[in-house]
């Protein structure tokens, strides 16, 4: 099982090579303090959709322009959404909604300007843009969000990551370089494997050892194959610390964290210790107790120009537009 999962994470690095460089958190290994150490848990996933017709897939660089005021002439105050917004389940979901649309594809053809519609509660605006773009921009709740109806797929714009991702039962894709899929999961874009089917996604989270640091005696442990390292779970607390086993006594090195149930050392070089929690979470730290970091997919290290607008912003003074 380790060495599937170290498997895994060598293709996680390749695959943010292709990408970018990756985010680095704050896990340095602080001895005797405090530090943040990256929890893991292993996510199945539906296979993504893969776009047969290269036509199919958006990739261009037009945004729908925002009206200023809902229909009535009041003022919209909601913020533009900013990450991939989990909201539109209940859109996607709604097989009837969907027809809707459809139907206001062929009827409702003006460019540049906006149909206000209220279905199910939902407040929505279709916007046509000057190319013939459809648009919808979904004003219920907190925050808005315009996404694009194209060849039977929803399209949101990701401005921060500079991609179009697309939904696909029950989460938002991206195929990203070298034709590896990126599924959208607790606000991070993860690689997703086709062995598995499923994904890592990781949490960061604070590892503050206790104030009087045990030593080596009685309690679960786990040696290295070359015997340079052990590592013992301490109190009824669970506690994991990692020892230098290489003398006599063992000599401490880092803690790893509590509610520990299991610590096993991979084979090969560099080699790597995984622990697994309580929870079902795992992480993965190196042979000298400094936690390992599977980073999340950067957009490409390029200056992206902005982006155009579509057509220009109709007049804001006219209830209706």
């Amino acid at each position: 099982m380790i060495k599937r999962i170290l498997i895994f994470m060598a293709v996680l690095g390749a695959a943010f090579q292709l990408c970018a460089a990756a985010r680095r958190g704050d896990g340095d290994d602080h001895r005797y303090g405090g530090r943040s150490i990256f929890k893991m848990r292993r996510v199945t996933v539906p296979q993504p959709y893969r776009f047969e017709r290269p036509e199919n897939v958006v990739d261009d660089n037009w945004r729908a322009v925002e009206p200023k005021r809902f229909e009535g002439g009041e003022a919209i105050r909601q913020p533009r959404e900013t990450r991939p917004p989990a909201q539109h389940a209940a859109i996607a979901r709604n097989d009837d909604f969907v027809k809707n649309i459809r139907g206001e594809q062929r009827e409702e053809t003006l460019q540049g300007h906006y149909y206000w519609h209220n279905t199910g509660g939902v407040r929505y605006a279709h916007f046509v843009d000057g190319h013939g773009i459809h648009w919808y921009g979904f004003y219920h709740g907190p925050a808005f969000y315009w996404s694009r109806y194209y060849a039977n797929n929803w399209w949101w714009y990701d401005s921060a990551m500079t991609r179009w991702v697309f939904w696909w039962d029950g989460y938002w894709w991206w195929w990203g370089p070298g034709g590896i899929a990126f599924v959208y999961i607790d606000n991070n874009y993860y690689p997703y494997d086709t062995v598995t089917g499923a994904v890592v996604v990781q949490k960061p989270e604070a590892a503050e050892p206790p104030k009087d640091l045990p030593s080596p005696g009685e309690g679960q442990k786990w040696i290295s194959a070359d015997k340079s390292r052990m590592v013992q779970i301490h109190g009824d607390g669970a506690e994991a610390f990692l020892y230098d086993n290489s003398g006599m006594p063992p000599v401490y090195l880092a803690y790893l964290g509590r509610d520990v149930v299991k610590a096993r050392f991979s084979e090969g070089s560099p080699a790597q210790i995984l622990v697994d929690f309580k929870d079902g979470t795992f992480a993965l730290y190196d042979m000298d107790g400094k936690p390992q970091k599977a980073a999340a997919s950067k957009p490409p290290d390029v200056t992206q120009p902005p982006a155009p607008e579509s057509v220009p912003s109709p007049p804001t003074s006219a209830p209706g537009q």
